[in-house]
Protein backbone atom coordinates (compact mmCIF):
# COMPACT_ATOMS: atom_id res chain seq x y z
CA UNK A 1 0.00 0.00 0.00
CA UNK A 2 0.87 3.53 -0.78
CA UNK A 3 1.99 5.93 1.53
CA UNK A 4 -0.80 8.89 1.46
CA UNK A 5 1.22 12.15 1.11
CA UNK A 6 -1.29 14.56 2.17
CA UNK A 7 -3.21 13.42 5.37
CA UNK A 8 -7.38 12.66 5.68
CA UNK A 9 -9.36 14.22 7.93
CA UNK A 10 -11.43 12.06 9.87
CA UNK A 11 -14.43 14.81 9.19
CA UNK A 12 -17.13 14.25 6.62
CA UNK A 13 -17.94 16.89 4.18
CA UNK A 14 -20.93 18.13 5.96
CA UNK A 15 -18.84 18.04 9.52
CA UNK A 16 -16.08 20.39 8.14
CA UNK A 17 -15.76 24.19 9.07
CA UNK A 18 -16.99 26.75 6.32
CA UNK A 19 -13.90 28.43 7.40
CA UNK A 20 -11.13 27.81 5.58
CA UNK A 21 -8.44 28.66 7.98
CA UNK A 22 -10.07 26.50 10.44
CA UNK A 23 -10.13 23.84 7.63
CA UNK A 24 -6.20 24.55 6.90
CA UNK A 25 -6.01 24.12 10.89
CA UNK A 26 -7.36 20.72 10.90
CA UNK A 27 -5.84 19.14 7.96
CA UNK A 28 -2.35 20.66 9.12
CA UNK A 29 -0.06 17.67 10.30
CA UNK A 30 1.44 17.72 13.25
CA UNK A 31 4.91 19.25 14.09
CA UNK A 32 7.42 16.72 15.03
CA UNK A 33 8.87 17.68 18.49
CA UNK A 34 12.42 18.88 18.06
CA UNK A 35 15.28 17.25 20.34
CA UNK A 36 15.71 19.35 23.39
CA UNK A 37 18.94 20.84 25.07
CA UNK A 38 20.71 19.06 27.32
CA UNK A 39 20.19 21.52 30.00
CA UNK A 40 16.49 21.42 29.44
CA UNK A 41 17.44 16.88 29.67
CA UNK A 42 19.05 17.43 32.98
CA UNK A 43 16.77 19.50 34.67
CA UNK A 44 13.53 17.26 34.19
CA UNK A 45 15.76 14.49 35.50
CA UNK A 46 17.11 16.63 38.28
CA UNK A 47 13.03 17.27 38.79
CA UNK A 48 11.96 13.73 39.19
CA UNK A 49 14.89 12.80 41.47
CA UNK A 50 13.90 15.76 44.08
CA UNK A 51 10.32 14.45 43.67
CA UNK A 52 11.76 10.98 44.52
CA UNK A 53 14.16 12.47 47.44
CA UNK A 54 11.20 14.30 49.09
CA UNK A 55 8.56 11.60 49.20
CA UNK A 56 12.03 9.21 50.85
CA UNK A 57 12.37 11.76 53.27
CA UNK A 58 8.66 11.73 53.89
CA UNK A 59 8.55 7.91 54.11
CA UNK A 60 12.32 8.35 56.66
CA UNK A 61 9.87 10.90 58.52
CA UNK A 62 7.20 8.71 59.28
CA UNK A 63 9.23 5.94 60.02
CA UNK A 64 11.45 7.99 62.30
CA UNK A 65 8.00 8.86 64.13
CA UNK A 66 6.72 5.58 64.84
CA UNK A 67 9.91 4.16 65.97
CA UNK A 68 9.86 6.92 68.50
CA UNK A 69 6.80 5.93 69.21
CA UNK A 70 7.74 2.22 70.14
CA UNK A 71 10.95 3.11 71.85
CA UNK A 72 9.97 3.16 75.65
CA UNK A 73 10.73 6.53 76.91
CA UNK A 74 10.83 8.34 73.91
CA UNK A 75 6.95 8.65 73.11
CA UNK A 76 6.52 12.35 72.97
CA UNK A 77 9.55 13.13 71.32
CA UNK A 78 8.63 12.43 67.53
CA UNK A 79 7.03 15.84 67.14
CA UNK A 80 10.61 16.92 68.06
CA UNK A 81 12.85 15.15 65.72
CA UNK A 82 12.93 16.06 61.94
CA UNK A 83 14.43 14.08 59.24
CA UNK A 84 16.82 16.74 57.66
CA UNK A 85 18.18 14.79 54.89
CA UNK A 86 19.71 11.56 53.76
CA UNK A 87 23.49 11.34 52.50
CA UNK A 88 24.91 9.47 49.58
CA UNK A 89 26.16 6.26 51.82
CA UNK A 90 23.16 6.08 53.69
CA UNK A 91 23.00 8.00 56.73
CA UNK A 92 20.26 9.61 58.03
CA UNK A 93 20.52 13.48 59.46
CA UNK A 94 17.83 14.43 62.03
CA UNK A 95 17.86 17.89 63.45
CA UNK A 96 16.43 18.06 67.18
CA UNK A 97 15.61 21.48 68.89
CA UNK A 98 17.56 20.81 72.63
CA UNK A 99 21.43 19.53 72.81
CA UNK A 100 19.70 17.14 75.42
CA UNK A 101 17.71 15.05 73.24
CA UNK A 102 20.67 15.23 70.59
CA UNK A 103 22.46 13.40 72.98
CA UNK A 104 19.88 10.67 73.93
CA UNK A 105 18.75 10.52 70.56
CA UNK A 106 22.36 10.09 69.14
CA UNK A 107 24.23 8.41 71.75
CA UNK A 108 21.39 6.69 74.56
CA UNK A 109 19.17 5.46 71.61
CA UNK A 110 20.98 5.42 68.76
CA UNK A 111 20.86 1.74 68.05
CA UNK A 112 17.25 0.75 69.66
CA UNK A 113 16.30 4.01 67.14
CA UNK A 114 18.67 2.59 64.45
CA UNK A 115 17.38 -1.27 64.65
CA UNK A 116 13.48 0.63 65.07
CA UNK A 117 13.68 1.91 61.98
CA UNK A 118 15.70 -0.50 59.60
CA UNK A 119 12.68 -2.59 60.73
CA UNK A 120 10.48 -0.11 59.58
CA UNK A 121 11.80 0.23 56.66
CA UNK A 122 13.06 -3.36 55.23
CA UNK A 123 12.76 -3.51 52.00
CA UNK A 124 12.34 -0.26 51.03
CA UNK A 125 15.35 1.76 51.89
CA UNK A 126 18.40 0.52 53.81
CA UNK A 127 19.94 2.57 56.01
CA UNK A 128 23.61 2.72 56.90
CA UNK A 129 23.28 4.73 60.32
CA UNK A 130 22.12 8.10 62.06
CA UNK A 131 23.45 11.42 63.20
CA UNK A 132 21.59 13.46 65.65
CA UNK A 133 22.56 17.29 65.79
CA UNK A 134 20.92 20.00 67.29
CA UNK A 135 18.88 22.40 64.76
CA UNK A 136 20.73 26.35 64.49
CA UNK A 137 18.73 28.87 66.58
CA UNK A 138 17.29 31.76 65.19
CA UNK A 139 18.89 35.15 66.33
CA UNK A 140 16.21 37.85 67.16
CA UNK A 141 16.98 41.07 66.65
CA UNK A 142 17.96 42.82 69.91
CA UNK A 143 17.98 40.34 72.58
Amino acid sequence: MANRLVKRTRKTPLETSKDPLQRARDNYPRRVSMPVSMAHAMNAFLEESRKVNKSRRARLQGALELALLEIPGLQGVGSRAQVANISKDGTVNVVVDSPTLAHELGVVYKAALLNKLRELLKDKDSLAGITVRTARKQSQPGA
